[in-house]
């Protein structure tokens, strides 16, 4: 046997090539893990947009639970690499599903997968912690004002206090250290002896009932939308132009004397007022026997 013949073989060298990008050619797809082993593809030949595609993959990711409230999810720089997309269409795609209310995003810190919006019965009278407490929200409390003072000239007027001191307080309300409420409250002159002490343990309806016992008979409340001031803004963390869902409230003594008037202004996209309506009127069979009515007009 010859040396030739006895010598090992020699390996090929080889050369590492790295994978192909995702999306090369125009009929490639992109894979997007959206979790839990799952993978899912973007198809660049489909007539659906690429940035549709990410953004109902990203949707299905947050409605099956992948991505939980509170997640924050990847910037567009990151959504960009990972799913092999252009920045623009991972912008595209965020927009989209923070236009739908699934995502927000937190000036300073990210974009996050949108908590449930906070859901206010206003059925029956309650105060806005004990109706958040019973919607299965445990708010932290945070008493960021407290004084004796004369009440501005709206609220003097709603509590007919005629410029005397009244009880004044402000409070911001936050769900899982993010703050999404703030509120202001005064109550009337004849409400006396509250001080800094009872704001921060009690609520304005347990002081004026159970302290003070005067009972509260009934309340004017009227919803609007309104845009907040730079102050509102930085305590909620809300960029400029962002709505506010704000809610006025007047309540009153069997005599209706009015006793407190509050305002609570929440984020637009964290909450919502629910209430029943029944119906008096049978609409479908009103219409029927309108119609029964004139169809001799017609005849």
């Amino acid at each position: 046997m010859s040396k030739t013949d006895s010598a090992p073989a020699r390996k090929r060298p080889t050369t590492k090539r790295n994978p192909p990008s995702p999306g090369v050619g125009v009929g490639a797809d992109v894979g997007v893990d959206v979790g839990v082993g799952a993978v899912m593809s973007l198809h660049r030949s489909s007539p659906v947009a690429m940035h549709r595609q990410l953004a109902q993959h990203l949707r299905d990711a947050i409605t099956t639970g992948v991505y939980k409230q509170g997640d924050r999810i990847a910037t567009e720089q990151e959504l960009s690499l990972k799913y092999g997309v252009s920045r623009i269409t991972a912008r595209q795609a965020v927009i989209q599903l923070v236009s739908e209310s699934l995502l927000v995003r937190r000036q300073g810190k990210g974009t996050f997968v949108t908590a449930r919006p906070v859901k206010h019965d206003l059925v029956e009278l309650h105060g806005f912690f004990d109706e958040l407490v019973a919607r299965g929200v445990n708010p932290e409390i945070q008493l960021l004002e407290f004084s004796k003072q004369a009440a501005p000239a709206r609220v003097s007027e709603k509590l007919q206090s005629d410029n005397k001191q009244v009880t004044y307080w402000k409070r911001l309300y936050c769900r899982n250290g993010e703050p999404f409420a703030v509120a202001w409250v005064y109550l009337a002159p004849q409400v006396v002896g509250v001080t800094r002490a009872l704001a921060e343990e009690h609520t304005s309806y347990h002081i004026i009932e159970s302290l003070r016992q005067l009972k509260i008979a009934h309340a004017d409340i009227s919803i609007r939308a309104q845009l907040s001031d730079a102050k509102t803004r930085k305590l909620l963390r809300m960029p400029p132009g962002t709505p506010l869902i704000a809610l006025e409230r007047v309540s009153y003594l069997a005599d209706n004397t009015p006793i407190e008037y509050a305002l609570y202004c929440a984020h637009a996209d964290s909450y919502e007022y629910t209430f029943r309506v029944s119906s008096k009127i049978n609409a479908a069979g009103a219409l029927t026997r309108r119609s029964a009515d004139h169809s001799e007009l017609f005849a």
